[in-house]
């Protein structure tokens, strides 16, 4: 087999038969004998050993190495390469930083911006995908007496969920690391539980207190960024990203092409605006990802208030919580 052909076969089973630049960041990532040991996961190392010649030891420690620079998985029948791209670019992109350099960046980037991103315009109108949550901003409905702790779902209290986490660790954006689009903090990826231990393990995450992971989510409140989920079938609360509208694959996509309905589901509150509070400062506007925001000049005080399109407000909180003179409150639908 050819070195650029090994590269296309771990492309097609990443599902990217047709990419062009997948084989580059491939190549990038694995060397041509490294990619032939892939190939024949999942494996014990054992069984690896048995096929290839190689000592059991040294198939250990080359497995580690590929765990840690973001390769390979922990599985029932032993390590196993990612099963696609996306799995790919989240795992090699949080690795530690002895594993990254610009040019891997720039590759990641260059996937994003030809390949990743244009792909997503092809979504059907349809197709309601919705696999990503968003979930309320602490801020948006702690100190809110309509909104009792009582009557919220066990992921829409966050400090909840962290606290019930074990272990905590934190890792960087995969999307915000590679693009470099804006100034949001980068180490700001919250992993929890199995998967929180997956990056420990390959050295990738720094573990933490349920009180450090709290913080490190107020503060990505206060940076105007949007808690989202990923929600997996079994329901386990392992992940939760700090999204910006800049670099996240999500909302650049979707913002862009108008669908970010069939892949994001709205959380079950909508901001509403105290017209009297409201000084028309436009902080809201600014800060908010979905255009739901803009500014009317009122009939009755002729003054310019803030108005809030509820069809297109995701319930994310973060104009609630940007709101200087607290005129935006959070109601649950």
């Amino acid at each position: 087999m050819k070195e650029n052909d090994i590269y296309i076969e771990i492309a097609n089973r990443l599902n990217q038969p047709h990419s062009k630049i997948l084989p580059r960041i491939l190549k990038k990532l694995i060397s041509p004998e490294d990619a032939k040991l892939l190939l024949m996961l999942p494996a014990e190392p054992a069984e690896l050993a048995q096929q290839t010649g190689m000592d059991e030891s040294a198939i250990k420690q080359k497995l580690q190495e590929f765990l840690e620079r973001g390769l390979v998985f922990p599985t029932s029948k032993g390590p196993q390469f990612a099963r696609d791209a996306t799995q790919l670019h989240d795992a090699t992109l949080s690795s530690a930083d002895k594993w990254i350099d610009n040019e891997l960046l720039d590759l990641w980037k260059e996937y994003h911006e030809t390949e990743w991103i244009p792909s997503t315009a092809e979504i059907p109108k349809e197709i309601h995908i919705q696999r990503i949550k968003v979930l309320p901003a602490v801020k948006s409905i702690r100190h809110n007496p309509a909104i009792p702790s009582s009557d919220l779902l066990p992921e829409e209290d966050i400090r909840e969920l962290i606290k019930q986490a074990d272990p905590i660790a934190v890792v960087p954006c995969s999307c915000r690391r590679s693009m470099r689009r804006c100034k949001s903090p980068v180490n700001i990826c919250l992993q929890f539980n199995k998967s929180a231990k997956f990056h420990i393990d390959r050295k990738a995450g720094r573990k933490l207190t349920p009180d450090e992971a709290i913080d490190i989510a107020l503060q990505a409140e206060e940076e105007g960024l949007i808690h989202t989920w990923p929600v997996r079938s079994s329901g386990a609360f392992n992940e939760l990203c700090n999204c910006c509208r800049d670099c996240c694959v999500i909302f650049d996509g979707g913002l862009r092409y108008n669908n970010i309905d069939r892949i994001l589901e709205k959380s079950r509150f909508r901001a509403v605006v105290d017209t009297g509070e409201c000084t028309g400062c436009n902080d809201c506007v600014d800060r908010c990802f979905f255009g739901a925001i803009t500014l009317v000049r009122s009939p009755e005080t002729k003054k310019m208030k803030a108005v809030i399109d509820t069809d297109k407000c995701y319930g994310c909180g973060v104009c609630v919580v940007s709101c200087p003179y607290d005129a935006i409150a959070m109601k649950p639908v």
